[in-house]
């Protein structure tokens, strides 16, 4: 055969094929049944085929029989198949499987038409189309279950498992309570658990295919009571494998709206003989919901309405009743037996937390060495920022850090710049405010640090200090956490910080001199014998590193340190002649009465105090605090360098009662 006669054969086809199917379609006033309707279309396609050569096909299981075409503005269950067909195979309907052929329908119904070589491709789904959707779901046919034969069960948490059910099955244990996230729901949270549902079988395994459950306000809000005006979807949760997702912003998704339930269906969720099955019931909630906001929150009620199940036998089971179900029926499921999952809707932002807490990097009070030539930087501040309350992360916007000197009288005298540095980041103060010795500093983070929820991380704050001049020896400086400004990362609100303000340690500053750390404390009450020589002994261990240059630390208390003695009233006692103090060193060598520290080196002294408060002050608590270091920069110098112990709190020994 050339090819015009196979062009002519096939133009004959085609034209005694549309005639066939005209004349089949021209039928008497009664109406044709589907059978008779899918016997007439068969036997078409054997006749095409006939004619064609091509072998002749039967519908395969699954494929849905067409009985009309269909067009723009046609409606009902077969444009709903023909939907789901074009989906299933990867063509765009925005809308999903309506039951409405519009013009979404009919653009996919043409990408199909050229996909399969049906022409002209015109987006009309007439007998032709059908004739071609019939011959391909015929090549690729499908074996679907009914609903007394469980589908391929799979084990909870693992789907796409099978597994052999066995026995006859019934329902033993059913409970529903709230979740574990229920107290952290805010408007536009994602999956939020906030109903757990235990269940358990005896006598056989079971596959849960339906859960039917509502959603209710509680009747003392004033919000929004339409549940699919607060919700996006619902879904079910096993070991933090989603098992099941239904949308719950569209009214007509609800079997009841009174009672806003809604109903899982085609799940495959197996329960094991006498094994525990818990499914977590999460909930998306929109951005913003009625009745939400400025500290109103929107309670809401869940409850379990009903559930079916088939045993290994493919017996189907209806639970719907007893136990922890809820007759969903009374449209009032908060005052009805059975058990409520409660869960209330904040504003969004409210459950992220933000707290500035003291950090063990915080530099303990000391004498910071500097240069007189060279700039130095020095870690002086340290707190921790920390999320352990927070539902969500936190993006950091702005810090705002106070710092005062003494003795300078400037802070830029002593201060090149100052950095904060937070989880490894690093940002230069963007701003000074205030003059003299005290200067506000902000540093912009600009949300380039994020706290995820449940971290805790460390600002540490650095100062560059200047070349020290002369008359700024001995400066101090301390630095303080006055404002953080911060907002939840999802929601975009700002967040109340707790904890502020929040202080460092003084440190003094020296290009030369000693820094004294205490390494113990002890106080003791000594009982002699009744009379008033009973006496208590107070002791500092402290160990001093001498920097710049050798100090020299003499060895009697009365050139080493200065101290006072309180009372546990908060009274000051005169140190005078019932009061003795000594100096001791445990490796420090001893010229011309003095201790000896190299430059660079520590060493390790002990102060004592013995007091005896005579008669005026039996019965009380003392203690003592030491307020100097007294050291020179030789063995022979007659001008001594007192340092300041700051703050004096850490430089006090505990009260010991002399009772005389």
């Amino acid at each position: 055969m050339n090819i015009a006669q196979t062009s002519a054969s096939k133009a004959i086809v085609a034209v005694v094929a549309v005639a066939m199917m005209l004349s089949a379609f021209a039928m008497p006033a009664k109406a044709a049944t589907t059978a008779e309707l899918q016997a007439q279309i068969t036997a078409l396609m054997a006749q095409i085929a006939a004619l064609s050569g091509t072998p002749a096909t039967t519908p395969a299981a699954g494929a849905y029989t067409f009985t009309r075409s269909l067009t723009i503005g046609s409606t009902g269950a077969d444009v709903t198949a023909l939907q789901n067909h074009l989906i299933k195979n990867g063509y765009a309907i925005a809308a999903g499987a309506t039951g409405y052929f519009g013009a979404q329908t009919k653009s996919a119904v043409a990408a199909w038409q050229t996909a399969v070589g049906i022409m002209p491709a015109a987006g009309f789904f007439g007998p032709v189309s059908q004739a071609k959707y019939m011959s391909l779901m015929a090549s690729t046919p499908t074996t679907p279950t009914t609903p007394t034969t469980p589908g391929t069960p799979t084990t909870p948490g693992t789907p796409g498992t099978p597994v052999d059910l066995s026995g006859e099955a019934s329902l033993d244990t059913m409970e529903f309570t709230d979740g574990d996230e229920a107290d952290d729901v805010e408007e536009g949270s994602e999956d939020v658990i906030v109903g757990e549902l235990t269940l358990e079988f005896s006598d056989g395994d079971a596959e849960i295919t339906r859960i039917d459950l509502a959603l209710e306000v509680d009747a003392a809000n004033n919000g929004d009571d339409d549940p699919w005006k607060v919700f996006q979807d619902v879904s079910l949760w096993i070991d933090g494998e989603e098992v099941g997702r239904i949308t719950a912003d569209d009214e007509d998704e609800y079997l009841d709206e009174d009672d806003g339930s809604l109903r899982f269906s085609d799940l495959s969720i197996v329960g094991m003989e006498d094994e525990e099955i818990i499914v977590e019931v999460a909930v998306t909630v929109n951005d913003s919901v009625d009745g939400v906001g400025a500290g109103d929150d929107e309670d809401w009620n869940m409850a379990v309405g009903a559930l079916r199940f088939f045993d290994a036998d493919g017996v189907a089971t209806t639970e719907d009743a007893g136990m922890d179900f809820v007759d969903l029926t009374s449209n009032v499921i908060a005052a009805v037996s059975g058990s409520i999952a409660e869960f209330s809707i904040e504003e969004a932002g409210s459950g992220d937390d933000l707290d500035v807490e003291s950090s063990t990097e915080d530099p303990d009070s000391t004498t910071l060495e500097v240069d007189a030539d060279d700039n130095v930087e020095h870690m002086i501040f340290a707190f921790d920022l920390s999320t352990d309350d927070s539902d969500g992360d936190v993006d950091l916007n702005e810090v705002t850090i106070r710092a005062t000197t003494t003795v300078a009288s400037n802070v830029d005298d002593l201060v090149n710049d100052f950095r904060l540095e937070i989880g490894g980041d690093s940002y230069d103060a963007e701003s000074y405010t205030g003059t003299g010795s005290t200067v506000v500093l902000v540093f912009d983070i600009d949300a380039d640090t994020v706290l995820s929820a449940d971290e805790t991380v460390t600002a540490k704050l650095y100062a560059d200090f200047e070349d020290m001049e002369s008359g700024d020896e001995g400066s101090t400086i301390i630095a303080s956490v006055v404002a953080v400004d911060a907002e939840g990362s999802d929601s975009g609100e700002t967040i109340t910080v707790d904890g502020l303000p929040r202080s460092g340690e003084i440190h003094t500053l020296r290009t030369e001199g000693i820094d004294v750390t205490v390494a113990d404390e002890t106080a003791v009450a000594n009982t002699i014998d009744g009379a008033d020589n009973d006496f208590g002994e107070y002791e500092l261990e402290v160990e001093i590193t001498a920097f710049g240059e050798d100090a020299y630390i003499a060895n009697t208390g009365t050139g080493a340190f200065t101290y006072q003695i309180e009372n546990s009233a908060g009274v000051l006692v005169a140190t005078g002649t019932a009061t003795s103090s000594t100096i001791s060193a445990e490796d420090a060598d001893l010229e011309n009465g003095y201790y000896r520290i190299n430059d660079g080196e520590t060493e390790t002294f002990t102060f004592r105090v013995t007091y005896d408060p005579l008669t005026s002050g039996e019965g009380l608590d003392y203690r003592v605090q030491f307020l100097t270091a007294i050291f020179n920069d030789d063995a022979d110098a007659v001008s001594p360098t007192s340092e300041t112990l700051t703050p004096a709190s850490d430089y006090e020994t505990g009260f010991a009662r002399i009772s005389d």
